[in-house]
């Protein structure tokens, strides 16, 4: 039974490379959400704190974290993607014949880097558009928050290549923070 490895070197040089850069990316991924949803939590203490302990309202924690939690979905959906965690309906594609079943992975696979492609391209003219608008409590252009929107793809662009090419990460390294 060959390893993982031998079965990357058989189908060609580049691969490593770009599995290796996609654990990596992951990685740094997953610490990014980590350290938002941390920033997230001291948010809402200072906003619960201001508000009913010092009776002083801040008017800006709760814009700020609506801010953050954005971002960490947007970020949180490539990692959910390597790991195989979104939403899949299989009612057909498990009654297909094995040939037919690869084909229609591969197809979606293939759908699912168009919509990529389009909200990195989509994104990214929105993030330009709005760098003059700013948000409403906070002193920061919504080009900021729009940004996170093609950073997402990109990640997501680079792991459905990945995956159409290796297949899916095994669960024991897909879970590594």
């Amino acid at each position: 039974m060959s390893t993982r490895l031998e079965q990357l070197e058989v189908r060609g040089a580049a691969v490593p490379p770009l599995a290796g850069l996609t654990a990596a990316l992951d990685r740094w991924t997953c610490r990014a959400c980590i350290a938002l949803f941390m920033a997230i939590l001291v948010t809402m203490v200072f906003q619960v704190t201001f508000r009913y302990v010092l009776n002083a309202p801040l008017v800006w924690t709760e814009e700020l974290a609506r801010y953050l939690f954005i971002w960490s979905c947007y970020l949180g959906a490539p990692v959910a993607l390597r790991r195989g965690n979104h939403v899949t309906i299989v009612f057909v594609s498990e009654r297909l014949p094995r040939g037919l079943a690869r084909a229609v992975a591969i197809g979606c696979q293939a759908l699912s880097l168009l919509f990529f492609l389009q909200l990195a391209v989509q994104g990214s003219m929105l993030a330009l558009r709005s760098h003059t608008v700013e948000a409403i409590t906070l002193p920061i252009p919504w080009s900021v928050i729009y940004a996170v929107a093609p950073v997402s793809a990109i990640l997501m662009i680079l792991e459905t290549i990945r995956a159409m090419w290796l297949g899916p990460v095994p669960s024991s390294e897909g879970v590594q923070a």
